[in-house]
């Protein structure tokens, strides 16, 4: 039990460390003691099990309605040369909202490629893919409307 306490304090302290990946070790020693530790076991020790740990990111602070939206239906912001202050605004907008999204610069012919595959149209930016619809150009109200529709919180507009 004392082990399992041990276990459970690195984990959390991993996780509390705002760093890249851990590993974390388990193995049974001579004794027959299940061992935890973030260092390698000793060399004698030929069966082990590594486990990398991730830090906290943070989701905590990100409200459930949101994580539940977008898991179901991510967002993916479509930017390109030529339309900074559209782009800005869009940004500004998800930002606003507290949504989580990937951003995707329409520059190379794979990426236009991409898209046109996806959405069975020409690229335009700003665009906004939130699970399979697509909205393009910017404009507050559809954006705001297309959000709303798979769920994602209004947040301060």
């Amino acid at each position: 039990m004392m082990t399992m306490r041990r276990f459970a304090g690195l984990l959390f302290l991993a996780a509390a460390v705002p760093a890249a990946a851990q590993s974390a070790y388990r193995w049974v020693d001579k004794e027959g003691h299940v061992q935890y530790s973030d260092q390698p076991p000793p060399q004698a020790v030929r069966k082990f099990e590594e486990r990398n740990l991730q830090p906290n990111r943070g989701n905590a602070q990100v409200p459930f309605a949101t994580r539940k939206a977008a898991s179901e239906y991510p967002v993916t912001l479509y930017v390109g040369r030529g339309y900074d202050k559209a782009c800005d605004d869009a940004r500004a907008l998800l930002g606003k909202r507290g949504i989580p999204f990937t951003e995707i610069n329409l520059e190379s012919a794979e990426d236009v490629a991409g898209f046109k595959k996806r959405f069975g149209q020409e690229a335009f930016v700003p665009s906004l893919g939130v699970g399979k619809e697509l909205e393009t150009g910017f404009a507050a109200g559809p954006w705001n409307s297309l959000l709303d529709k798979a769920g994602y919180p209004a947040g301060k507009r």
